[in-house]
């Protein structure tokens, strides 16, 4: 009983925290609608174009504008309600998806505005999490931070898992309309839910100018050599992320499969990932976090590596669910660390350091991907993809001796 205790994911921050409940149900409706358009966007892309590079495209765009957005966003967590700064930017990417609908029905579906609105839609991201995770360590107690990470990481996980599989079938039912317009009601509801938040005003307001404040952020992580590290290798980390440019052509050209696939395959790290939060309840004793970030990447870069082993379908479901297990696990354990070394001043520009070095690595990891594509057969691209990233978690586990070594003992890691 003990040891399914410490297996077992820990509820206690929904269980102790209203506000954390509130938050939680926001998340998952959000991530419910924004897994079709995980599936949608990349399916009507490649329906229009017929190319991997045009949905690598949009992906870099979508991730460019939330890599630039999460700066906007640190400084205003940082200096503004932070539950206005996340019902503001939800409405608005609400907003957006309505208008991704209303391309889609229209007789001839326009490019421009797909890049148009990936642009709305990442500044409205960027924005949001950025305020979201600077928001989170205040519901909850120090010690429960692992436990928050990894409950917050299940309502990421259930909505990539759910939201795709029902993408699919939604698309080959309605078409990508309706995925997005489905996406703009979910998105509608989690504003409704943010908005019923109480006032989560900073607890200091920083009075830098925003260039300032930015580099300020920038400054006080990297003279951190916890959080300086992590950030480096969570980078590395989600290069590994450019796997989800490649499943379009992967499940038409070696699958022989359509978007209903599509779907179940977009959802099958999620499915992993779910597993891995649930499991995660042992996530909150670790104290050689670093060492285990650097197993479990490993492990999700071996899962990516076997899925394009072959063309059997269920044997890459497999390995994507494997990706997700181990990705999901280590991203808990980076969380928990960044947030029990960084001084509550600088929560919100750190998220934004976070949330950049998230969505640069997936934007490069997804030109990478479309590269890869490019000079290999589709058949062997996502075991090169995987291998490339073995390969990658070995370079920093060597670079990286103090975050290997680093052992967490619940106290601030003085900044030097």
């Amino acid at each position: 009983m003990a040891l399914l205790e410490k297996l077992t994911i820990d509820l206690d921050p929904i269980r102790t925290s209203r506000e954390f409940r509130y938050l939680f149900t926001a998340r998952v409706v959000s991530l419910l609608g924004l897994g079709f358009l995980i599936v949608a966007v990349p399916v009507q892309v490649y329906q229009l174009t017929g190319s991997t590079a045009q949905v690598a495209a949009v992906t870099a765009v979508l991730g460019i504008t939330t890599f630039a957005a999460t700066f906007v966003g640190g400084v205003l967590a940082d200096r503004f309600d932070r539950r206005n700064v996340i019902a503001i930017a939800r409405g608005t990417a609400a907003v957006a998806f309505a208008l991704l609908a209303v391309n889609a029905y229209l007789p001839e579906p326009q490019m421009w505005a797909i890049y148009l609105i990936s642009v709305v839609d990442g500044a409205a991201g960027g924005i949001s999490a950025t305020a979201l995770m600077a928001v989170t360590p205040s519901l909850v107690p120090r010690d429960k931070l692992a436990a928050a990470g990894a409950l917050m990481a299940l309502t990421a996980d259930l909505g990539s898992m759910v939201g795709p599989a029902l993408g699919g079938v939604v698309i080959a039912a309605g078409g990508v309309g309706l995925a997005y317009a489905l996406a703009a009601f979910t998105t509608v509801i989690t504003t409704v839910c943010i908005t019923r938040l109480p006032p989560l005003p900073p607890a200091t307001v920083s009075v830098e100018s925003p260039l300032r404040s930015i580099a300020a952020g920038f400054t006080y992580a990297f003279r951190n050599r916890v959080i300086g590290q992590v950030l480096v290798v969570g980078f590395a980390a989600m290069l590994l992320t450019g796997w989800a440019v490649l499943l379009p052509a992967f499940a038409d050209r070696v699958l022989g499969a359509g978007p209903s696939v599509v779907g179940l395959l977009y959802a099958a790290p999620a499915v992993g990932a779910v597993l891995g939060s649930l499991t995660s309840g042992w996530t909150g004793s670790v104290r050689r976090s670093g060492l285990v970030v650097f197993v479990l990447m490993a492990v999700s870069a071996a899962g990516l590596a076997g899925a394009g082993a072959t063309g059997v379908t269920a044997v890459v479901l497999l390995g994507l669910a494997a990706y997700g297990f181990g990705d999901s696990l280590a991203d808990v354990m980076r969380y928990a660390t960044v947030q029990r070394n960084t001084a509550d001043e600088y929560r919100g520009r750190i998220a934004a350091v976070w949330s950049a070095q998230v969505t640069a690595g997936t934007s490069l990891g997804a030109i990478a991907a479309g590269v890869i594509a490019s000079v290999v057969p589709m058949s062997v691209a996502l075991t090169v993809y995987g291998v490339a990233g073995i390969v990658l978690v070995v370079v920093m586990w060597a670079s990286f001796p103090t975050l290997r070594r680093f052992v967490d003992d619940d106290r601030l890691e003085p900044v030097s």
